[in-house]
């Protein structure tokens, strides 16, 4: 089986258009890791997604826009994307919201958005923190976003060491006996590791391969939607960076 992973899209219509079309021609199933809205002008284009996923869970940008967290810890810009998608999110993809899980356990991996300690907001992005998850992973494998960063963390049971492997620009990570993986496909809708391109992953379950795809969008379009709509240069220039 192959199965599509994604993470972030941020409310980015022609980003997850763009991803979607790829995935649907290669995979047999689609697994979401959170923040389907948030940042982008296209909330309920983008929720309208979620029944395609087979397996989701939240993101702190859902929570935060459905009342199940504050965001004062938000940057300005960020608030004014939740004020603004709660604005504009039907009620209908509110509840939708409400009902997805901070955690699915899967027979061989888990799905989260922050970190299993920390569903919704924990960042992982140094070593104590990767430590303190691989410690509570009874499977070997978890995929998590939230970081808008390509890459893996791998951590050998044998010697108790952790590796970190960025995927920037795409590549191929074999699973391995011995070793536990936390496994980030990166961002559809707002990559920061310094590549605007659409990041996501395929994992071959029988192959035991994860493949890490970048691919191009309509950006111009984009910009010049937020832009005409009032969104701050800041949530719509970053785009072009990767940042």
């Amino acid at each position: 089986m192959k199965i599509g992973i994604i993470s972030d899209v941020h409310s980015n219509l022609p980003a997850l258009e763009k991803v979607y079309k790829n995935l649907e021609r290669e995979v047999d199933e689609i697994y979401f890791l959170g923040d389907i809205v948030g940042y982008g002008p296209f909330p309920n284009e983008c929720m309208d997604y979620l029944k395609k996923f087979r397996h989701k869970v939240i993101g702190n940008h859902d929570a935060a826009t459905v009342g199940m967290r504050g965001y004062d810890d938000f940057n300005e810009y960020a608030r004014f994307a939740i004020d603004w998608t709660k604005e504009n999110i039907s009620k209908e993809n509110i509840e939708k919201l409400k009902n997805l899980p901070q955690i699915e356990e899967l027979e061989d991996s888990y799905l989260v958005h922050g970190s299993l300690r920390d569903p919704l907001d924990e960042y992982l992005i140094n070593y104590y923190s990767v430590f303190a998850n691989f410690e509570l992973m009874n499977k070997n494998i978890a995929f998590f976003g939230h970081t808008h960063l390509t890459g893996v963390f791998i951590f050998s049971e044998k010697d108790k060491e952790i590796y970190y492997v960025s995927f920037v620009n795409g590549g191929e990570l074999k699973i391995e006996r011995g070793y536990k993986y936390l496994i980030n496909p990166g961002s559809v809708g707002q990559p920061r590791d310094g590549n605007w391109k659409s990041s996501y992953a395929v994992y071959d379950t029988r192959l035991k391969v994860i493949e890490f795809y970048r691919v191009e969008y309509n950006l111009e379009n984009l910009q010049k939607y937020m832009k005409m709509l009032g969104f701050p240069k800041y949530l719509w220039e970053r785009l072009q960076y990767g940042r």
